[in-house]
């Protein structure tokens, strides 16, 4: 069976789609080297908190001026919610720069990668199995039940990751630190909802409480992370029972339903 591309020989096409591939791949690694030198910056309280973040939205370091201890305890939380929050935009917004060039390019690509000429490809390729199907021979019936299963089971994932990723974006994780007295929810992006700093905890020093309070973000992001994939990993097992999925066929999963870059406003 012979499978001819429109417009120039399988060759040429074959090397031209390699050479945008690979433009395409050193495009990603540029991006991602990018990413990991991001940082965001944030402040609250006049400038006496400070929070910075890296391109994943993580938060790296919060710094507490002594001065910031006389402050309530609520407005401190508060204050601590916007500086946090403030750097994680910063660091965003940049990201989005770098992952939005990358976009282009991919969106930039010739014919040969492009959406008409992969539905050309796959309408001929149809064509020509259709055509050459009786050479199959007696386990064409099982093969065509093989494929009818997995178009059903295509369709169950795709019908599960528009309501999984619902989900998955309802997701909260909650975090503590100094003994119970600081409190920290994030989203499943790990951008932060609430920090709560009981009266008790402003009796630690300022450099104390910022450790703490660093801390228990960590662990809520830990554990809205924890809970989205159970929640993946729950709905592998029951999209195909009887299979066994490693963490690299979770880690993949996760990483399509959930995208970090792209968190809601």
């Amino acid at each position: 069976m012979s499978l001819s591309f429109p417009g120039g020989s399988d060759l040429e096409l074959l090397e031209q789609m390699i050479r945008q591939a690979e433009d395409v791949m050193r495009g990603l690694a540029d991006v991602q080297a990018g990413i990991r030198q991001v940082t965001g910056e944030g402040e609250g309280a006049d400038g006496l908190v400070r929070a910075r973040a890296d391109g994943r939205g993580q938060v790296t370091a919060i710094t507490l001026d002594p001065r910031v201890m006389r402050l309530d305890a609520a407005v401190l939380s508060a204050e601590v919610t916007r500086a946090i929050r403030a750097a994680q935009d910063a660091a965003k917004e940049r990201t989005d720069e770098l992952v939005a060039a990358a976009q282009s390019r991919v969106t930039g690509l010739a014919a040969p990668l492009d959406e008409t000429f992969v539905r050309y490809r796959f309408d001929q390729l149809a064509q020509e199995l259709d055509a050459g199907a009786d050479a199959f021979g007696p386990h064409s019936a099982d093969r065509a039940d093989d494929l009818e299963q997995d178009a059903e089971r295509a369709a169950q994932i795709e019908a599960w990751l528009e309501d999984g990723q619902r989900e998955i974006e309802a997701v909260t994780g909650h975090g503590r630190a100094a003994d119970g007295r600081i409190k920290v929810v994030t989203t499943v992006y790990g951008q932060v909802r609430e920090v709560v700093i009981e009266p008790r905890a402003m009796r630690l020093p300022s450099r104390t409480l910022a450790e703490e309070l660093l801390l228990a973000l960590g662990r809520a992001q830990q554990d809205a992370e924890r809970q989205s994939r159970q929640m993946v990993s729950d709905a592998l097992r029951e999209l195909a029972p009887g299979e066994s999925f490693g963490p690299d066929a979770v880690d993949e999963w996760f990483g399509g339903v959930l995208k970090p870059f792209e968190r809601p406003d």
